[in-house]
């Protein structure tokens, strides 16, 4: 199997491929941001396709902790189990909790399908939840060589007529009940005509089942391992989306009820909420159902980190992790001498050079500028001084363009690197600098098809912070380097080459959205990149790199109405990552909802990564650009 061909952490089913797979950077984050509240209340997990749900929960399931002890000499998987460890996941390398992955769609989904009222259709899908758990777990603990001779279930106080409801003094007669509350609905599920209300009878006291109300722990004895194991049971319920919204409501409301002891995860995409729920989300706030505390009852954890100053640094760490780790399995590479590193071999790629007639043309408008503003070669000479010392001679002549078309503009307001004059300082020259210099190899890709997406950096900072998105815009280059180690030539892709097979690459996955809207999200995107792409390429490049982003007050924001089509649209775009949110934004005294451009968008696009440049606009343009009313 070819982890860069296919969503690997999901194919896996042998813990032991599983958990060198695993980076543990993203892990670990997780953990340290909410470690204290993630096994005694619900926590809803929020992440776009990709993100990393299923790899949270496949990390945790009761199979892959119990296979932990075979790698404790491991180095590749050490950090991995330190932060498990310190989040009480493990404990002295054995599981501490029994984690059950079920996914929601199929028969769940189907349960919303019976003809009869919400109440009953919740009902039944809160006994199914339960029933296919349980079983779960016994089966889990069975596949690792547990003997449930050896197994007790642990129950709270003051629960014996509870206890005696599911049986949980027998394991087999608890397994029985179990499977008795499945079967039931099961039954009911696959009828060719579902019995009426009336017609239920014994059905009803089949499904009268809920043993998560008391269970508490369940501890298996020293048979096993040669020590006795208390196990905080879990369920993580994935997918979660895939319920009706009703159903999604009901149970979010029941897993937050404090009196559950089990652990219990949802894990679900930006698809699930609401334009304004999500919006919520970013601001880490909170809506209350009656009778709940939200943060008391309920975590929600959006699983993007595109706010914090060093998301992209941090990325690129991950990102070079999960390169290596899935460049090991590629027996080619290690026939040349076990190369692992994709960093190492992207960034080998020198910087593209302009032909002698593009750069001429170049240093012949110069010339001209030059003569335009009155200024004397000696004098560009000593601007020109002040770039870095590093620069190519295309890109050098590029910022020179910059600066006097600046200068010939008159731009009071910008410095002569282009930074706001009130926000320069000596620390952040260089920054400005090299803004500036983002910006002229931008306006040279555009004018002359001059290289700019190659190297790691850039693949990495493409991805939005998703592992799936790197490892399918990265997987073309993979695909190239592979074969030139099958036919045995030097491992190395050049600058255009790079290029040339991300850029292609982002478009192929623009072509193939086909979530709902999609055709309106391509519109969107079509008209925040036409007019990024305007304000970027202006000679003067006010915007230092340019923009990448549309950006419209939050008071105008907040006008917009659930049911409207554009909140639709929006709302897929961002759950797909074909734009994403960043809100609230301060920018020159007034409070923006910025509407940046996915790393497959700019890509495709030609613009920058850098967050901050932005087009302003209108609600009124947005709605105009996919087609509604205003």
């Amino acid at each position: 199997m070819n982890p860069w061909h296919k969503r690997a952490n999901e194919f896996i089913r042998d813990a032991n491929e599983l958990l060198p797979l695993i980076s543990p950077q993203p892990i670990k984050k997780f953990f340290q941001r909410e470690s204290t509240r993630l096994f005694d209340r619900l926590v809803v997990v929020v992440g776009s396709p990709g993100s990393g749900k299923t790899t949270l929960s496949r990390l945790l399931e009761f199979r892959t902790l119990a296979a932990v002890p075979d790698f404790k000499d491991n180095t590749e998987v050490r950090e991995l189990l330190a932060s498990l460890a310190k989040a009480t996941v493990l404990d002295d390398l054995e599981p501490a909790v029994l984690a059950l992955r079920l996914p929601a769609g199929g028969q769940l989904r189907s349960i919303w399908d019976l003809p009869y009222e919400p109440r009953l259709r919740n009902r039944l899908l809160r006994a199914m939840i339960e029933a296919k758990t349980v079983l779960g777990w016994l089966r889990a603990m069975e596949d690792v060589g547990v003997d449930l001779k050896h197994v007790r279930i642990v129950t709270t106080s003051n629960a014996e007529a509870a206890r005696d409801a599911v049986n949980a003094d027998d394991l087999e007669a608890f397994r029985e009940r179990a499977r008795m509350t499945e079967r039931a609905i099961f039954k009911l599920i696959n009828a060719l005509v579902a019995p009426t209300r009336e017609e239920l009878g014994d059905h009803l006291t089949n499904v009268a089942y809920a043993p998560f109300a008391i269970i508490e722990a369940v501890e298996i004895s020293t048979a096993w391992r040669g020590r006795q194991l208390t196990l905080k049971p879990m369920v993580i319920i994935d997918d979660a989306h895939e319920l009706h919204p009703t159903q999604l409501e009901d149970v979010d409301l029941w897993l937050r009820d404090r009196e559950i002891k089990i652990a219990r995860w949802m894990l679900t995409r930006i698809d699930s909420l609401n334009l304004e729920d999500f919006r919520r989300v970013l601001r880490d706030e909170e809506t209350a159902s009656p009778g709940t505390n939200p943060g008391r009852d309920r975590v929600r954890i959006l699983l993007q980190d595109t706010e914090s100053r060093n998301h992209r640094q941090t990325f690129r760490a991950v990102a070079d992790d999960v390169a290596r780790r899935y460049l090991q399995p590629l027996a080619a590479f290690h026939r040349r001498g076990g190369i692992h590193s994709l960093k190492a071999l992207l960034n080998a790629a020198r910087a593209p050079v302009l032909s002698d007639t593009d750069l001429n043309t170049v240093l012949d408008e110069n010339v001209r500028l030059t003569q335009e503003n009155q200024l004397t070669r000696e004098q560009v000479q000593a601007m020109e001084s002040a770039y870095p010392p590093d620069l190519m001679p295309d890109v050098k002549a590029a910022v020179t363009h910059i600066m006097l078309e600046r200068e010939l503009k008159r731009t009071p307001q910008r410095s002569l690197f282009g930074a706001l004059v009130e926000e320069s300082s000596e620390e952040d020259t260089s920054k400005v600098q090299r803004a500036v210099i983002t910006g002229a190899e931008i306006q040279l890709l555009h004018r002359f098809d001059r290289p700019f997406y190659f190297g790691f950096d850039r693949l990495a900072d493409a991805a939005n912070d998703n592992i799936e998105q790197f490892v399918s815009l990265a997987s073309v280059l993979v695909d190239r380097l592979e074969t030139q180690a099958i036919r045995g030539r030097q491992l190395a892709l050049d600058a255009r080459q790079q290029h040339k097979a991300v850029r292609e690459q982002a478009g192929k996955l623009i072509d193939q959205w086909d979530f709902p809207y999609a055709p309106q999200v391509r519109k969107l995107v079509d008209f925040i990149g036409g007019k990024c792409e305007e304000i970027t390429l202006r000679p003067n490049a006010p915007l230092s790199d340019g923009a990448n982003a549309f950006g419209i007050l939050r008071t105008d924001m907040d006008k917009l109405e659930s049911n409207d089509e554009l909140a639709r649209v929006l709302h897929y775009a961002l759950a797909y990552q074909a734009l994403v949110l960043v809100e609230p934004y301060e920018c020159k005294g007034k409070t923006w909802a910025l509407f940046e451009l996915g790393g497959v968008s700019i890509l495709a696009k030609g613009l920058t990564h850098s967050r901050g440049g932005f087009v302003e606009g209108t609600l009124h343009q947005l709605k105009d650009a996919v087609g509604g009313a205003a």
